[in-house]
């Protein structure tokens, strides 16, 4: 196998004359060139300049910010001592919903006011076989003294097909 191998020989041609001219340079070229950095570096330094400005303003406006909460929760805190004066009350500021739901309790106090009468024979009644338990004795009596009512059932719904 090491005899199909063969080494690259390839050389790089190179002269042997050596170059003593140095290398002229367009004069146009690097003045353009000079004058596009100091414009890049001017840009560079107006940027900074405008973003320490937009810091500047914007901890401004932080600081105001937080001495107007620092204001409003003095106040908050410390409300100024007022001498009670002997003005009418205020009127009340109650919402719709409040009003509704005041309209809603009278007119239910209104409503069990009328009917206390059918109230009170439903308590009376609810009270009456708790004070009068009738004794195991008696209670067959009282069963065949009460008449049963039956009502005739009538048939309320769909009719079958005959």
């Amino acid at each position: 196998m090491a005899d199909t191998q063969t080494a690259d020989t390839t050389q790089q041609v190179t002269s042997q004359i050596p170059t003593t001219a140095p290398r002229q340079k367009n004069p146009n070229r690097v003045e353009a060139g000079k004058r596009i950095a100091e414009r890049t570096r001017q840009t560079r330094e107006a940027q900074k300049q405008k973003l320490a400005e937009a810091e500047a303003v914007i901890a401004k406006d932080r600081l105001r910010r937080a001495e107007e909460e620092a204001r409003k929760a003095e106040a908050v805190v410390d409300p100024p001592f007022e001498i009670p004066t002997t003005a009418p009350p205020a009127e009340s500021n109650l919402t719709t919903t409040q009003w509704l739901s005041i309209a809603s309790i009278i007119v239910s106090l209104a409503a069990i006011y009328y009917k206390r009468e059918e109230l009170k024979g439903v308590v009376a009644k609810i009270k009456s076989p708790l004070a009068k338990a009738p004794t195991p004795a008696a209670a067959p009596m009282a069963i065949a003294k009460e008449p049963v009512l039956t009502a005739p059932k009538k048939n309320k719904g769909i009719r079958p097909m005959d």
